[in-house]
């Protein structure tokens, strides 16, 4: 609630010293309170804070040439073993509300109940417990990288890995009486070595060069227009990267989201709590698992409302004024949200929490169908 709009109810309040007609009772729920079969139930809400993480993991595999990659394209510093890491994008923070399990309350009337219950529901001050009320969860979505077993480099060369040699050999022939060596010329197939299909591949690197220099410059055989010359050049770099990844290796980024939500509660006030824990190498883990440094929650609660119960209850009750019918509504406290990498703020937001808010009668008359002497703000603030 905004503080003009609470000075302004107070003054209502003050001005206000009629008796209401109606009976209502309402009263808090204990072990001890015996439930009336005609009585309503409602309850409280409960600020839940839940934390959106986006996270993206990068993938680099070593190239399978990388060994001459300085040596036949002076490129120097290449990958040379897998490597995983991780990175924090984004992290969202939400809130939303359910029942407070301690506290529940039971409307008593007797006779006609003139309350409208209903402005309460709607702005989200009470949760009714007595009707159903449909709940909606979100469906959260887990990356998943591909499996390391695929196939990532499958055009090595422009030629083919076997080739032809000849070599020739001396046999001995028999011509008259006489033995002779005579040469003989054979043709086999070898296997071509890594080295040699590293150059090859490097020499077709100079040749795409060479070709995209030539449409660029004009001296090109042939000169294509128009879009075609845009995607001829686009073939040429992207036939480029393919070769060069050869040698410098590829890189593939994933993007993961996981959610975490915890309860608030008044120890949050007074020490960080870990939502998750996070590691370069095996990125979000849970909060449990210490192969990764913790990423913590500060709440720091405005206090707005430190004197506004005491207000309440001295306006409502003093010398003159009766009012028997109340009912209880809790007005949440501004609290601000911050995620901490170490030192490092990686995310904050302003959000209202119902538990760390104060609890106060409202005089039934100002919940009546007619009345419009209050309103309800409570929204978070970004």
């Amino acid at each position: 609630m905004k503080a003009k709009n609470i000075i302004v109810f107070l003054s209502l309040v003050v001005l206000v010293s009629c008796k209401t007609t109606s009976e209502t009772r309402v009263s808090k729920i204990d072990d001890q309170t015996a439930i009336s079969e005609s009585g309503i139930i409602y309850a409280l809400p409960r600020t839940n804070l839940k934390f959106a993480i986006e996270a993206s993991r990068t993938d680099v595999i070593p190239g399978p040439y990388y060994e001459y990659a300085e040596k036949y394209l002076g490129i120097e510093n290449v990958s040379k073993e897998k490597t995983t890491a991780w990175q924090i994008s984004n992290i969202v923070v939400n809130s939303y509300n359910d029942i407070d399990p301690e506290q529940f309350y039971i409307v008593e009337p007797s006779g006609k109940m003139n309350i409208d219950i209903n402005k309460l529901i709607q702005n989200g001050n009470i949760v009714p417990v007595n009707k159903s009320v449909k709940s909606i969860f979100s469906n959260d979505f887990y990356g998943v990288n591909k499996s390391e077993s695929e196939l990532v480099f499958t055009n090595l060369s422009t030629t083919k890995f076997v080739g032809k040699e000849k070599f020739t050999y001396f046999k001995r022939v028999q011509r008259d009486s006489l033995f002779a060596k005579v040469p003989v010329t054979q043709t086999q197939s070898v296997y071509k070595s890594f080295e040699d299909k590293a150059e090859e591949a490097a020499g077709f690197i100079f040749i795409i060069r060479e070709k995209r220099f030539e449409l660029l410059t004009g001296m090109a055989d042939f000169y294509p227009e128009g879009n075609s010359l845009a995607l001829a050049l686009d073939e040429l770099n992207k036939l480029e990267n393919d070769y060069l990844e050869l040698f410098i290796g590829k890189r593939f980024i994933s993007d993961y989201t996981a959610c975490f939500e915890f309860t608030p509660t008044e120890t949050e006030l007074s020490q960080p709590y870990i939502i998750f824990r996070f590691n370069e190498d095996k990125g979000i883990l849970p909060p449990n698992d210490l192969r990764g440094r913790p990423i913590i929650v500060e709440l720091d609660k405005k206090d707005q409302l430190n004197n506004f119960s005491f207000l309440m209850s001295d306006q409502i009750n003093r010398p003159g004024t009766e009012y028997k019918d109340k009912f209880y509504i809790r007005i949440p406290d501004l609290v601000n949200v911050k995620v901490f990498d170490g030192n490092t703020l990686l995310a904050k937001r302003k959000v209202n929490v119902e538990q760390y808010g104060v609890i106060v009668p409202i005089p039934s008359m100002f919940l009546m169908g007619n009345e419009k002497f209050i309103e309800f703000y409570r929204d978070d603030e970004d």
